[in-house]
């Protein structure tokens, strides 16, 4: 088999590659699955995760296998926070094989029939289920990631901007329950602090991680998503808001530079201006100072808690 690109299922059967095709510019995934070097070079984590999860299911032989985890909120479009895709999570039924494979890990735990559901032809663990099997398992702050992202997906609408509060506490709720009804669960301490610190109007990765250490740090608790109304009947959604401290804060992560999807067919130079635009607006309509960090700053918490005390937010002296 040959991985072109990351399509939803690239895999593409056949034997090995056209000799044409140099052992340069591929690279062996598993047995009879290759990647083109250039294609899994420019992959995400999560892009990643769902080609080997594809590769993987097409070898399954048992029918009642399902993926879960970390694998599983990879297929359902949630963001991996610094987290491996070198494995794959599948739970297998009573009477199979225990041990891990190179590139499985394997689960035994019992999956009802309303955990499990079907992304691209694959059996995968429920949304809900998910985010209540990994916020258990991985570190804090790609817990938040995780469970910040199902609420943004559930319960926000991009074309009108909004966040439907009562499907996200739904949402919450849902997985409130299993927390509550595994009270001696593995991290499940972890699974009731993130369960109510969730907020799904975080719009990505270094929002929701910037929240958490906000919290960590004794950081003003700021508004997410301020909507400022600007001239000419348009409006501006801030990342975080502290309209008392008359300071508003945004996380520029690099994605937004390079993702053709975000820069759709603009230059970098092209987003930067709208950006200084987009800022000097804001600073018109409130009087308020804006305040930036990008990826940088969330090396970890002590370059964070700097730039955080260079924002103003954070008493003491910057070092």
């Amino acid at each position: 088999m040959l991985l072109k690109d990351h399509e939803p299922l690239p895999i593409h059967a056949g034997r090995m590659p056209h000799p044409l095709v140099t052992s340069d510019h591929v690279s062996r995934l598993r047995s009879g699955v290759y990647v083109f070097d250039a294609a899994w070079s420019g992959l995400f984590v999560e892009d990643r995760l769902r080609v080997r999860a594809s590769a993987v299911w097409a070898s399954l032989k048992n029918t009642q296998c399902t993926i879960t985890h970390i694998t599983a909120a990879a297929l359902h479009g949630l963001p991996l926070f610094r987290l491996n895709a070198d494995r794959v999570d599948v739970a297998l039924p009573a009477g199979a094989t225990r041990s891990n494979g190179g590139d499985i890990r394997r689960h035994h735990v019992p999956l009802p029939h309303a955990d499990i559901a079907t992304v691209d032809g694959m059996r995968v663990t429920s949304l809900e289920r998910t985010v209540y099997d990994v916020i258990r398992s991985v570190s804090l702050e790609a817990a938040v990631v995780v469970f910040d992202a199902a609420l943004h997906k559930v319960a926000w609408d991009d074309k009108t901007n909004t966040y439907d509060e009562p499907e996200a506490e739904r949402f919450r709720q849902a997985v409130r329950e299993r927390v509550c009804t595994h009270p001696g669960a593995r991290g499940i301490r972890q699974a009731r602090f993130v369960t109510e610190f969730a907020d799904g109007r975080a719009g990505s990765p270094g929002e929701s991680v910037s929240r958490l250490w906000m919290w960590e740090l004794g950081v003003p608790t700021p508004e997410l998503q301020y909507r400022v109304e600007l001239r000419n009947g348009r409006y501006a959604l801030l990342d975080f808001a502290w309209p008392h401290l008359c300071k508003w804060g945004e996380f520029d992560g690099q994605i937004k530079y390079s993702d053709a999807g975000i820069l759709r067919g603009r230059t970098v130079d092209e987003i930067m201006q709208l950006q200084q635009e987009r800022e000097a607006a804001v600073e018109a309509a409130t009087k308020w100072k804006c305040e930036r960090w990008g990826s940088p700053a969330l090396t970890d918490l002590p370059d964070f808690a700097r730039a955080m005390r260079a924002a103003g937010l954070l008493p003491g002296r910057v070092t």
